[in-house]
């Protein structure tokens, strides 16, 4: 074996070593063993490079390219939580209501400073939102004064149920009781709702969990073109120590949300920006039980994020098993820094 093989095995048995850990975030608290949860964020990058790993064992030395197969089938099916491949539905699939989930990151698309570009920014902001008059279910996050203006002159005919910290939820149904779950924190909390709707009656959620507020720093790392400057090193180490204390306080968020949802006398809508991927605590934690959308009926890649940083997908929309999905998708306009999330579900025939 030549010295360049023995490197290359050395990186690819790191890489494994890293993969099987992120195996493992899901399961471990981050109260406990916070760095797993790092190694579950970059999952998709590890697929990649196991992958290339892949293609060059089978070029080099065929008998290693064992190594990276057996460790993406290990966990082949987490892969289904960044990349579906369910056929599209025909457009007149019957369905007894709809949902979207949105972090509108307070309208910030549709401000700005100077009046003459400020009026046709909110223009086109407007125009977006009233595509949503139809929806049944509409749960917002990251609602501030400006965005809040936004929705109340565009959906006057909805039942509102709002706090001061972001959350909101919009329905075209009756509200019959509603509440709010606290995080003691000034940005982040848990709005629920029961809904009437005919016969059924649904408790819905819109989440906005703890940000790790990285992505300033993320970007200007990224941007960097000189990786010997002590300034971006010290960026790297701020951004990490900022997911983990983060990460922690997601996880207590998390378990406060999934036990308010355990005593819910209505089957349950969940909707939200998690601010965590598919393979962290906080998402596994709450979606025990829960039938994910996009997994069910979601088709390409499942991104949330709109930005830098790819394959992050942190919104979510989830539900009890006895709803069924019959569409979800991910709509890809650039009015926040999150995408929209939307699904159709129906209830189970009597």
């Amino acid at each position: 074996m030549s010295l360049k093989v023995k490197i290359l095995l050395a990186v690819n048995l790191l890489v494994c070593l890293a993969m099987l850990m992120s195996y493992l975030a899901p399961h471990i608290d981050p109260q406990k063993y916070w760095v797993f949860s790092f190694f579950g964020l970059i999952y998709p990058l590890l697929v990649l490079v196991q992958l290339v790993f892949l293609i060059i064992w089978l070029f080099t030395d065929m008998k290693l390219s064992f190594l990276p197969l057996l460790l993406i089938a290990v966990g082949y099916k987490n892969i289904g939580h960044y990349f579906a491949f369910h056929s599209k539905p025909v457009v007149n699939d019957h369905h007894d209501f709809s949902v979207i989930s949105f972090n509108i990151s307070n309208a910030l698309e549709a401000y700005d400073s100077r009046s003459e570009v400020k009026a046709e920014k909110k223009q086109k902001m407007e125009a977006f939102l009233r595509r949503f008059n139809d929806e049944d279910i509409i749960c917002l996050q990251e609602v501030g004064d400006y965005a809040s203006d936004l929705i109340k002159q565009n959906f006057k005919s909805y039942h509102i149920h709002k706090f001061s910290k972001g959350a909101v939820i919009l329905s075209k149904h009756k509200i019959i009781k509603k509440g709010l779950i606290e995080f003691g924190t000034k940005t982040n909390s848990c709005l629920w709702a029961d809904i009437e709707m005919d016969s059924d009656t649904l408790r819905v959620y819109s989440i906005h969990l703890q940000s790790n507020r990285i992505t300033e720093a993320t970007n200007n790392v990224l941007n960097s073109d000189n990786f010997d400057q002590d300034k971006t090193w010290e960026s790297i180490l701020g951004i990490l120590k900022r997911y983990r204390q983060h990460h922690r306080a997601r996880s207590v968020q998390a378990k406060t949300v999934k036990e308010h949802i355990s005593l819910s006398p209505y089957p349950v809508l969940v909707c939200g920006d998690f601010n965590d991927v598919p393979m962290s605590f906080t998402y596994e934690h709450i979606s025990e039980g829960l039938v994910d959308a996009y997994k069910t009926k979601g088709s390409g890649v499942g991104s949330t994020f709109n930005g830098k940083i790819p394959f992050l997908r942190i919104d979510y929309i989830l539900a009890h098993p006895m709803l069924k999905v019959v569409k979800f998708n991910v709509i890809r306009e650039n009015y926040s820094d999150h995408f929209p999330v939307a699904a159709l579900y129906s209830f189970p025939k009597v």
